[in-house]
Protein backbone atom coordinates (compact mmCIF):
# COMPACT_ATOMS: atom_id res chain seq x y z
CA UNK A 1 0.00 0.00 0.00
CA UNK A 2 1.70 3.72 -0.89
CA UNK A 3 0.01 5.99 1.07
CA UNK A 4 2.00 8.90 -0.14
CA UNK A 5 -0.25 8.31 -3.42
CA UNK A 6 -3.72 8.26 -1.58
CA UNK A 7 -2.10 11.21 0.83
CA UNK A 8 -1.10 13.24 -2.68
CA UNK A 9 -4.55 12.25 -4.34
CA UNK A 10 -6.61 13.67 -1.39
CA UNK A 11 -4.49 16.84 -0.97
CA UNK A 12 -4.93 18.03 -4.68
CA UNK A 13 -8.24 16.84 -4.48
CA UNK A 14 -8.51 19.62 -1.67
CA UNK A 15 -6.65 22.49 -3.24
CA UNK A 16 -7.41 21.88 -6.90
CA UNK A 17 -3.64 23.06 -7.33
CA UNK A 18 -0.33 20.90 -8.22
CA UNK A 19 1.99 23.11 -7.11
CA UNK A 20 -0.21 24.21 -4.02
CA UNK A 21 -0.07 20.31 -3.49
CA UNK A 22 3.57 20.31 -4.29
CA UNK A 23 4.02 23.04 -1.50
CA UNK A 24 2.08 21.59 1.41
CA UNK A 25 3.72 18.17 0.81
CA UNK A 26 7.47 19.38 0.10
CA UNK A 27 8.00 17.82 -2.90
CA UNK A 28 8.43 18.73 -6.55
CA UNK A 29 5.14 19.41 -8.86
CA UNK A 30 7.04 16.93 -11.40
CA UNK A 31 6.40 14.41 -8.37
CA UNK A 32 2.97 15.33 -7.79
CA UNK A 33 1.87 14.80 -11.32
CA UNK A 34 3.81 11.10 -11.29
CA UNK A 35 1.81 10.24 -8.23
CA UNK A 36 -1.61 10.93 -9.66
CA UNK A 37 -0.36 9.22 -13.54
CA UNK A 38 0.82 6.20 -11.37
CA UNK A 39 -2.23 6.05 -9.12
CA UNK A 40 -4.48 6.71 -12.62
CA UNK A 41 -2.57 4.03 -14.43
CA UNK A 42 -3.23 1.74 -11.59
CA UNK A 43 -7.31 2.35 -11.41
CA UNK A 44 -7.53 2.53 -15.26
CA UNK A 45 -9.49 5.84 -14.49
CA UNK A 46 -8.14 9.78 -15.63
CA UNK A 47 -8.74 11.22 -11.92
CA UNK A 48 -8.35 14.89 -12.84
CA UNK A 49 -8.92 17.32 -15.99
CA UNK A 50 -6.64 20.43 -16.09
CA UNK A 51 -7.82 23.38 -17.89
CA UNK A 52 -7.05 27.55 -17.85
CA UNK A 53 -9.50 27.93 -14.98
CA UNK A 54 -7.72 25.50 -13.13
CA UNK A 55 -7.49 21.09 -12.24
CA UNK A 56 -10.58 19.60 -11.74
CA UNK A 57 -11.96 16.04 -10.89
CA UNK A 58 -13.03 13.70 -12.65
CA UNK A 59 -16.33 11.97 -12.13
CA UNK A 60 -13.92 8.78 -11.72
CA UNK A 61 -11.92 11.39 -9.29
CA UNK A 62 -15.04 12.83 -6.92
CA UNK A 63 -16.45 9.12 -6.39
CA UNK A 64 -12.30 7.67 -5.81
CA UNK A 65 -12.20 10.72 -3.06
CA UNK A 66 -14.95 8.60 -0.48
CA UNK A 67 -13.02 5.08 -1.04
CA UNK A 68 -9.21 6.76 -0.88
CA UNK A 69 -10.47 8.12 2.61
CA UNK A 70 -11.54 5.04 3.96
CA UNK A 71 -9.21 3.28 2.65
CA UNK A 72 -6.14 4.80 4.23
CA UNK A 73 -7.79 4.79 7.65
CA UNK A 74 -8.40 1.54 7.08
CA UNK A 75 -5.09 0.67 5.83
CA UNK A 76 -3.31 2.48 9.15
CA UNK A 77 -6.14 1.24 11.43
CA UNK A 78 -4.90 -2.61 10.13
CA UNK A 79 -1.39 -1.85 10.60
CA UNK A 80 -1.71 -0.43 13.52
CA UNK A 81 -3.60 -3.02 15.45
CA UNK A 82 -0.99 -5.96 13.40
CA UNK A 83 1.98 -4.18 15.19
CA UNK A 84 0.48 -2.97 18.33
CA UNK A 85 1.80 -5.63 21.15
CA UNK A 86 0.32 -3.39 24.37
CA UNK A 87 -3.21 -3.88 24.92
CA UNK A 88 -5.71 -0.91 25.85
CA UNK A 89 -9.58 -0.50 26.42
CA UNK A 90 -10.03 1.45 23.57
CA UNK A 91 -9.05 3.76 20.55
CA UNK A 92 -9.78 6.94 19.76
CA UNK A 93 -8.91 8.66 16.37
CA UNK A 94 -8.28 12.45 17.08
CA UNK A 95 -8.33 14.70 13.72
CA UNK A 96 -5.81 18.24 14.33
CA UNK A 97 -5.65 21.13 12.11
CA UNK A 98 -2.36 20.85 10.08
CA UNK A 99 -1.51 24.57 11.59
CA UNK A 100 -1.83 23.94 15.35
CA UNK A 101 -0.22 20.49 15.72
CA UNK A 102 3.29 21.92 16.57
CA UNK A 103 1.62 23.67 19.85
CA UNK A 104 -0.33 21.19 20.96
CA UNK A 105 0.38 17.22 20.19
CA UNK A 106 3.56 16.73 22.41
CA UNK A 107 1.83 18.24 25.79
CA UNK A 108 -1.48 16.75 25.26
CA UNK A 109 0.15 13.15 24.19
CA UNK A 110 1.74 13.19 27.56
CA UNK A 111 -0.96 14.33 29.75
CA UNK A 112 -2.98 11.65 28.01
CA UNK A 113 -0.70 9.15 28.53
CA UNK A 114 -0.16 9.86 32.10
CA UNK A 115 -4.22 10.36 33.18
CA UNK A 116 -6.04 7.64 30.49
CA UNK A 117 -2.75 5.26 30.03
CA UNK A 118 -5.31 2.46 28.66
CA UNK A 119 -6.37 4.75 25.91
CA UNK A 120 -4.81 4.14 22.59
CA UNK A 121 -4.81 7.48 20.32
CA UNK A 122 -4.52 7.68 16.38
CA UNK A 123 -3.80 11.14 15.42
CA UNK A 124 -4.57 12.17 12.10
CA UNK A 125 -3.05 15.72 10.76
CA UNK A 126 -5.12 16.89 8.24
CA UNK A 127 -7.24 19.78 6.33
CA UNK A 128 -11.07 20.59 8.07
CA UNK A 129 -13.24 19.76 5.26
CA UNK A 130 -11.65 15.89 5.48
CA UNK A 131 -11.77 15.59 9.11
CA UNK A 132 -15.72 16.71 9.09
CA UNK A 133 -15.94 14.34 6.41
CA UNK A 134 -14.14 11.48 8.30
CA UNK A 135 -16.55 12.32 11.59
CA UNK A 136 -19.74 12.07 10.01
CA UNK A 137 -18.63 8.22 8.06
CA UNK A 138 -17.14 7.49 11.81
CA UNK A 139 -13.61 7.38 10.75
CA UNK A 140 -13.03 10.00 13.32
CA UNK A 141 -14.09 9.72 16.70
CA UNK A 142 -12.94 13.77 17.76
CA UNK A 143 -11.17 17.03 15.77
CA UNK A 144 -9.79 20.32 16.24
CA UNK A 145 -10.23 22.88 13.62
CA UNK A 146 -10.45 26.30 12.56
CA UNK A 147 -13.07 26.40 10.27
CA UNK A 148 -16.33 24.08 10.81
CA UNK A 149 -19.17 23.76 9.05
CA UNK A 150 -22.45 22.94 10.00
CA UNK A 151 -23.93 19.66 9.95
CA UNK A 152 -26.56 17.69 11.70
CA UNK A 153 -25.00 15.10 13.03
CA UNK A 154 -21.56 17.02 14.10
CA UNK A 155 -21.68 18.78 17.52
CA UNK A 156 -19.08 22.03 17.81
CA UNK A 157 -17.18 23.99 20.87
CA UNK A 158 -15.37 26.75 21.03
CA UNK A 159 -12.46 25.94 23.22
CA UNK A 160 -9.61 27.94 22.35
CA UNK A 161 -8.88 31.07 20.38
CA UNK A 162 -5.54 31.60 18.07
CA UNK A 163 -3.82 34.92 17.75
CA UNK A 164 -1.67 35.45 15.07
CA UNK A 165 0.63 38.36 14.69
CA UNK A 166 2.52 40.07 12.03
CA UNK A 167 6.37 39.78 12.04
CA UNK A 168 9.27 41.08 9.98
CA UNK A 169 12.77 40.36 9.53
CA UNK A 170 13.12 43.90 7.36
CA UNK A 171 9.80 46.35 8.81
CA UNK A 172 9.50 47.66 11.94
CA UNK A 173 5.92 49.74 11.46
CA UNK A 174 2.99 48.44 9.58
CA UNK A 175 3.13 51.53 7.39
CA UNK A 176 6.32 49.79 6.13
CA UNK A 177 5.34 46.60 5.14
CA UNK A 178 6.02 46.45 1.35
CA UNK A 179 3.54 43.69 -1.27
CA UNK A 180 6.86 42.76 -2.99
CA UNK A 181 8.10 40.61 0.13
CA UNK A 182 4.72 40.32 1.64
CA UNK A 183 3.80 36.68 2.35
CA UNK A 184 -0.06 36.31 2.43
CA UNK A 185 -0.99 33.15 5.26
CA UNK A 186 -3.93 31.78 3.65
CA UNK A 187 -5.05 29.46 6.73
CA UNK A 188 -9.07 29.22 6.65
CA UNK A 189 -11.55 31.16 5.09
CA UNK A 190 -12.28 32.89 8.14
CA UNK A 191 -8.66 34.24 8.49
CA UNK A 192 -8.46 35.54 4.43
CA UNK A 193 -12.02 37.84 5.40
CA UNK A 194 -10.26 38.84 8.29
CA UNK A 195 -7.23 39.90 6.72
CA UNK A 196 -9.13 41.57 3.47
CA UNK A 197 -11.27 43.59 6.40
CA UNK A 198 -8.28 44.50 8.12
CA UNK A 199 -5.26 44.56 5.83
CA UNK A 200 -6.95 45.04 2.49
CA UNK A 201 -3.68 46.86 0.99
CA UNK A 202 -1.99 43.95 1.63
CA UNK A 203 -4.30 41.26 -0.55
CA UNK A 204 -2.52 41.38 -4.09
CA UNK A 205 0.73 40.16 -3.01
CA UNK A 206 3.51 37.91 -5.22
CA UNK A 207 3.40 35.24 -2.82
CA UNK A 208 0.34 33.51 -0.89
CA UNK A 209 1.13 30.35 1.46
CA UNK A 210 -1.89 28.45 3.10
CA UNK A 211 0.92 26.11 5.77
CA UNK A 212 2.13 27.75 8.85
CA UNK A 213 5.40 25.79 8.86
CA UNK A 214 6.17 27.08 5.57
CA UNK A 215 5.89 30.48 6.08
CA UNK A 216 8.23 29.99 9.47
CA UNK A 217 10.69 28.45 7.04
CA UNK A 218 10.32 31.08 4.80
CA UNK A 219 10.60 33.74 7.36
CA UNK A 220 13.98 31.94 8.67
CA UNK A 221 15.34 31.57 5.47
CA UNK A 222 14.29 34.00 3.17
CA UNK A 223 13.01 36.91 5.18
CA UNK A 224 9.76 38.94 4.61
CA UNK A 225 6.84 39.80 6.57
CA UNK A 226 4.31 37.55 7.19
CA UNK A 227 1.41 36.97 10.25
CA UNK A 228 2.10 33.33 11.97
CA UNK A 229 0.69 32.00 15.46
CA UNK A 230 1.55 33.82 18.80
CA UNK A 231 3.02 30.46 19.70
CA UNK A 232 5.23 30.29 16.21
CA UNK A 233 6.35 33.90 16.43
CA UNK A 234 8.02 33.31 19.98
CA UNK A 235 11.24 31.13 18.68
CA UNK A 236 11.72 33.37 16.09
CA UNK A 237 11.69 36.71 17.73
CA UNK A 238 13.97 34.89 20.18
CA UNK A 239 16.70 34.00 17.77
CA UNK A 240 16.23 37.53 16.11
CA UNK A 241 15.16 36.39 13.17
CA UNK A 242 12.60 38.64 13.16
CA UNK A 243 10.54 41.79 14.80
CA UNK A 244 6.66 42.69 15.88
CA UNK A 245 5.31 44.70 13.05
CA UNK A 246 4.16 48.02 15.08
CA UNK A 247 0.31 48.97 14.19
CA UNK A 248 -0.32 45.78 12.94
CA UNK A 249 -3.46 44.26 14.03
CA UNK A 250 -3.67 40.97 15.71
CA UNK A 251 -6.39 38.42 13.73
CA UNK A 252 -8.05 36.44 16.67
CA UNK A 253 -9.62 33.30 15.27
CA UNK A 254 -11.64 30.60 17.60
CA UNK A 255 -10.36 26.83 17.52
CA UNK A 256 -13.28 24.57 17.57
CA UNK A 257 -13.63 20.89 19.05
CA UNK A 258 -16.04 18.44 16.84
CA UNK A 259 -17.64 15.40 17.83
CA UNK A 260 -20.28 13.06 16.56
CA UNK A 261 -23.94 13.70 18.39
CA UNK A 262 -23.35 10.50 19.46
CA UNK A 263 -20.12 11.12 20.93
CA UNK A 264 -21.33 14.48 22.57
CA UNK A 265 -21.47 13.12 26.47
CA UNK A 266 -19.25 10.42 26.07
CA UNK A 267 -17.01 10.81 29.27
CA UNK A 268 -13.75 10.10 27.24
CA UNK A 269 -14.55 12.24 24.73
CA UNK A 270 -15.38 14.77 27.53
CA UNK A 271 -12.00 13.85 29.17
CA UNK A 272 -9.94 14.86 25.75
CA UNK A 273 -11.63 17.91 25.29
CA UNK A 274 -10.62 19.53 29.21
CA UNK A 275 -7.15 18.22 28.01
CA UNK A 276 -6.87 19.93 25.24
CA UNK A 277 -8.49 23.10 26.52
CA UNK A 278 -5.92 22.85 29.26
CA UNK A 279 -3.55 22.68 26.85
CA UNK A 280 -4.11 25.04 24.60
CA UNK A 281 -4.79 27.43 27.62
CA UNK A 282 -1.04 27.11 28.78
CA UNK A 283 -0.09 27.25 25.40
Amino acid sequence: MNLELLDTFLDLIETRNFNRTAERLGVRQSTVSSRIRTLEQMLGKQLFQRSKSGTSPTAAGARFQELASSLKLHWLDARRNVQSIEAFDQLIRIGLASQMYERVLESFLNRVRSTMPKLALYVEIDYADQMILDLTRGNLDLAVLYSPRHMPDLHYEQIAEERYVMVSSNRLHLSEVDRSDYIRANYSLPFAHMHKQLLPQLESTPLSVGNLGAIVFLLSRRGGTAYVTEAASEPLLAEGLVRAVAEAPIISHPIYSAVHVRHRHSHVHRRLLQTLKLVMDKG
